[in-house]
């Protein structure tokens, strides 16, 4: 589970968006309504991760996060897994590797400059 913090979102907003609609990314990401401090930090990166530096997507994302934030976690974090995992005849070894397939993939995501 990744952990995210403020400067997290505001480094991948500036990364992903042009710096003068950081103030606008961070009132839309604002109206995800979190009951946890830390957690929300999280569904903010996949709301990020998700919208691929499309402002409409943002405010899609955020909708869905208020719905389910499961749902946008699951997007963003294990996509791989969510299209594969659930095939009945699906080795646990590979769900395994599709876990950590997402891991890398996440985690590059994350961490690019």
């Amino acid at each position: 589970m990744p952990n995210i913090s403020y400067s997290d979102i505001k480094r991948i907003v500036e990364r992903e968006f042009p710096k003068l609609e950081f103030s606008e990314i961070e009132t839309l990401l604002k109206m995800y309504q979190s009951e946890s401090e830390k957690g929300k930090y999280r569904v903010y990166a996949s709301i990020l991760k998700l919208s691929d530096g499309n402002i409409e997507s943002v405010k899609r994302y955020v909708e869905k996060a208020n719905i389910d934030y499961r749902d946008v976690i699951a997007l963003s974090e294990y996509p791989n897994y969510l299209d594969n995992a659930f095939e009945n005849d699906l080795p646990a070894e590979k769900k395994k590797q599709l876990i950590i397939d997402d891991w890398t993939q996440y985690e590059a995501w994350l961490n690019r400059i």
